[in-house]
């Protein structure tokens, strides 16, 4: 059987093009600033931009912290590994604290283009 590679958008028999897609981002807004309090197992935030102070809970300040370049699967899996009793529910908590830091200011959301890498076609059989 023989595959015809304008057919299928393959540009020769060996390589499948490469396809790009974009993907969300977190970071820690840069002008941020971050007191933690630790009687309460807690962090303040001040938000020069809108001024204004925010108290996060423990939960809220990691997800804070692993905002690096960092995609919500990136965040929700590292949480997942530090607190395996709440690994079911790391993507759903994660997904909901980052909308809330957002809101607040306390984040910046960008996309990033991803390329996947070519890959090779199965060979034609005859």
């Amino acid at each position: 059987m023989s595959i015809d590679p304008a057919a299928t958008g393959v540009r020769s028999t060996d390589e499948i093009m490469i396809r790009s897609t974009d993907e969300t981002v977190y970071n820690k807004n840069a002008r941020l600033r971050v007191r933690p309090f630790w009687p309460w197992h807690a962090v303040m935030a001040y938000t020069p931009d809108k001024p204004a102070l925010h108290w996060l809970n423990s939960h809220s300040w990691l997800v804070l912290e692993l905002c690096e370049q960092a995609t919500c699967a990136d965040i929700a899996k590292a949480i997942a590994e530090l607190l395996p009793d709440k690994a079911e529910q790391a993507s759903e908590m994660t997904r909901s604290c980052l909308s809330d830091l957002e809101q607040k200011g306390l984040i910046d959301v960008t996309t990033r283009s991803v390329k996947s890498e070519p890959k090779k076609s199965v060979p034609e059989r005859e």
